[in-house]
């Protein structure tokens, strides 16, 4: 059985010293190949103090989860993990539909977004299984020039709103992904 916990120290580390592949790779594509953990697990630490940010555990942690403010009404949300975290996504599911969202609503946030990169589709099928929507791409927004895809949540998507703009369905990337 997964569990929920707030965000410690030495977890995170853990979480973060043995991300999936694919983590590693995007956290190198944001942080540069030669990122300290300490530094990150400490950055992230502090960020999940002032906002929010969980834990999932199995036979110990395998992801973290979170949210921060970047402007009074948007917020940044972050997700990582082990090779544990297909035992723990649809914890982590359940909890961003029942707990963070109406947390964000709650704190007055109309807007959430996340930076993937843009190969990732396990990323893309869950973000968009989430509710979130391809924005734009961030071309060679890596340290290794890698493209990013800028996804998003509002607040008032489910309820139609006719102020929303159509979504564009195809993102032209300027090197190919």
């Amino acid at each position: 059985m997964i569990r929920v916990t707030g965000v410690t120290m030495p977890p995170l580390v853990h979480v973060l010293e043995n991300l999936r592949p694919a983590d590693q790779e995007e956290m190198e594509a944001v942080h540069g190949s030669r990122y300290s953990v300490p530094v990150l697990a400490d950055v992230i630490y502090r960020l999940t103090a002032q906002s929010s940010g969980w834990l999932f555990w199995d036979d110990g942690p395998v992801a973290a989860l979170g949210a921060y403010a970047m402007t009074p009404t948007c917020a940044g949300v972050w997700a990582f993990g082990t090779p544990g975290w297909p035992r723990a996504v649809l914890r982590m599911t359940k909890h961003v539909r029942r707990t963070m969202v109406p947390m964000l609503l709650g704190a007055g946030f109309h807007r959430a977004e996340c930076r993937a990169l843009f190969k990732r589709s396990d990323t893309k099928r869950w973000l968009m299984a989430l509710g979130a929507e391809p924005e734009a791409v961030l071309s060679e927004f890596g340290a290794r020039r890698e493209d990013f895809i800028l996804f998003a949540w509002h607040s008032d998507e489910q309820a139609n709103h006719p102020s929303r703009p159509e979504r564009r369905s195809h993102l032209p990337l300027r090197n190919g992904g």
